[in-house]
């Protein structure tokens, strides 16, 4: 039997993501308020918080939240992922890599909080009920609401659907008003402690203590640790979301993508001491974002954020002091025009995995031969698919047959790949291409 791993759901996480927007925090003596959550950290820690309130309090939020959120997260890591078209034709990373990085990063929380068998208290649909404000603190995910417990103990009891099946969880004891559970055996590892307002979900019990005793202030926080942390959040951890970390981190748990793949990676590095935010303004239609940063800077390196940072705002701000960048600009609503795209999978047959690769002549003359890249990773249990030539095509769909894995994208390029999560048993990734309501299978693999 393969072992269902929590951590492993976490990386699934950053896949359930496109887009990431959210709705307003508070405060504490300038620090956003989830900063009360972060205990003192060892070395580095990421960082991300979404409030879903957006989908009350901004125009449109009702369409935007589901982006960030699958909203029917008990239905598993195989849901196909919302594609959101002209995201990527913002190219200002003061406003693109908040969106992007906050999303991924508090996508993990979204999963690690599923896989604890709390699935149907993240509905994006239903902000109102349930998880409002989720956050992650290193490897720790947390949701705040108001929950009923006894309710919520029937569920982990009896096991409720979720990405890895009907798993039951036993009570284990408790850290203060939290009440712990775990799964039985050796099959799923996690903890996760709930009280009346608070979902927590970690590794181990340890983590669940130090988050829990932060919180009542009974541990040293990190903005009690860290001065650059507290530059952090004063200066742009306050937003409807944010993102970042504390460096050196070792994003490969909590962000999907390889690390040459994300935003503005000649300016923000794993190394850096890094935090960003985006707030909706709905009466005035405009978009604010905040940036700070702290890393080693030339002369080369301090000229590109002062001519990359801002460039599609209305108005902006760059600020360098000494290793310390720091910026603002706000933007009009338009700048994210999107395109929300929900493929309809309902009629889709499984794919025939002995089939040959044989399209219809519309699909064959718009993918090159040898368009795709097959790279299995065992100690991932995924397999990277990378697009290697331009394709004249509607829609690429990924799938891995026997998981049941799936992703796809109306905005392939070059250069563009997927991870699927696929049975290290034995499995077949299949790749199909849309071109004008035609589709047909272009490329299959099977692993291992």
């Amino acid at each position: 039997m393969t072992s269902l791993h929590r951590r492993r759901f976490l990386r699934l996480g950053g896949a359930a993501t496109a887009v990431a927007l959210g709705g307003c925090l508070g405060t504490t003596n300038g620090s956003p308020s989830y900063a009360e959550w972060l205990p003192a950290p060892d070395g580095g820690v990421n960082v991300a918080y979404l409030d879903f309130s957006i989908a009350s309090e901004t125009a449109g939020g009702d369409e935007l939240l589901p982006l960030i959120l699958p909203a029917d997260t008990a239905g598993g890591a195989d849901r196909v992922l919302t594609d959101v078209s002209g995201f990527d034709s913002v190219d200002d990373p003061l406003l693109s890599w908040p969106l992007a990085v906050g999303g991924r990063l508090v996508a993990g929380a979204a999963l690690a909080i599923a896989v604890s068998g709390f699935g149907p208290l993240i509905d994006p649909e239903q902000p109102d009920r349930g998880i409002g404000e989720l956050f992650m603190a290193g490897n720790v995910a947390i949701g705040l609401g108001e929950f009923d417990r006894s309710e919520a103990a029937e569920t982990l009891r009896s096991g409720s659907a979720g990405p890895v099946g009907d798993v039951p969880f036993e009570e284990t004891g408790s850290i203060g008003s939290f009440t712990l559970y775990a799964p039985p055996g050796e099959e799923l590892d996690g903890v996760t402690a709930i009280n009346d307002t608070a979902v927590v979900v970690a590794d181990t019990r340890e983590e669940i203590r130090r988050v829990v005793e932060t919180a009542n202030g009974d541990r040293a926080s990190a903005i009690e640790h860290s001065e650059t942390l507290t530059w952090l959040l004063e200066t742009a951890g306050t937003g409807h979301v944010a993102g970042g970390w504390l460096g050196p981190v070792d994003l490969d748990d909590a962000y999907f993508g390889e690390p040459a793949d994300r935003p503005v990676t000649d300016l923000i590095r794993p190394t850096d001491d890094v935090l960003a935010s985006v707030t909706f303004e709905p009466d005035t239609g405009h978009i604010r974002a905040d940036f700070a940063v702290q890393r080693s800077l030339d002369d080369e390196v301090a000229s590109q954020f002062d001519a990359r940072f801002g460039s599609a705002s209305e108005t902006h701000s760059v600020s360098i002091d000494g290793d310390r960048v720091t910026a603002s600009g706000t933007y009009s609503e338009g700048v994210l025009d999107f395109e929300v795209i929900q493929p309809d999978r309902t009629t889709t047959a499984t794919p025939d995995t002995s089939a040959p690769v044989d399209p219809p002549e519309a699909v064959a003359t718009a993918v090159p031969d040898e368009a795709f890249a097959f790279t299995y990773e065992a100690d991932q249990e995924r397999v990277r698919v990378g697009i290697t030539k331009p394709l004249d095509v509607d829609e690429v769909a990924f799938e891995a047959v026997e998981s049941g894995y799936e992703a796809s994208t109306t905005t392939p390029r070059a250069d563009m790949y997927m991870y699927l999560y696929v049975d290290p048993d034995g499995d077949t990734v299949v790749v199909t291409a849309t071109v004008d309501g035609t589709s047909g299978v272009v490329a299959r693999r099977a692993v291992p």
